[in-house]
């Protein structure tokens, strides 16, 4: 869910700084000060102030790419499976720009600390992505999993009609 990856991100940066709510507290909470925000902008219980809630609205990011260019011109990349199957995701990219496909599964390694892909150099070592790649997120209770979900599921199926696709979240 991009609202953790957000958190996970802030608090990381904001270590040095003292400790950061939690995940809960932000999402779901009782308006605190850390919001920056107007205390009644919730949503079936869930802080839509936050910018992190607020970032994983696809549907209106993705209205504003639409109002310039076709959806013919955009291609979408599915994040969890850029992880999961890389070579996959980026073959149909190469198909997508028209380029002639040649990354395959073996041009990919899996970090042996964080066990996020990464890319096979020609000398057979590993090129991953940085520190603030691949980081484990916090644990979330359930009940706000399940409340996140539900706000999510209409502004997900927006996105997935302007895109004519459905992802797996």
């Amino acid at each position: 869910m991009r609202a953790i990856s957000d958190y996970t991100q802030a608090s990381s940066k904001r270590k040095m700084f003292g400790a950061m709510p939690t995940f809960e507290d932000m999402a779901v909470g009782n308006c605190a000060p850390w919001l920056k925000t107007n205390c009644s902008s919730k949503v079936g219980g869930v802080n839509v102030g936050w910018g992190a809630i607020r970032i994983g609205l696809y549907h209106k990011h993705m209205k504003r790419w639409l109002d310039n260019f076709p959806m013919e011109q955009i291609h979408i990349v599915d994040g969890e499976r850029l992880v999961t199957h890389p070579a996959l995701e980026i073959s149909q990219t190469e198909r997508f720009l028209g380029l002639k496909p040649v990354v395959k599964a073996e041009h990919f390694g899996i970090d042996p600390v964080k066990k996020f892909p990464c890319v096979r150099r020609p000398d057979g070592g590993l090129h991953c992505l940085g520190k603030t790649k691949g980081r484990k997120h916090p644990e979330v209770r359930p009940d706000v999993l399940r409340r996140l979900r539900r706000f999510y599921a209409p502004e997900n199926q927006k996105f997935f009609r302007m895109i004519n696709r459905s992802l797996a979240w």
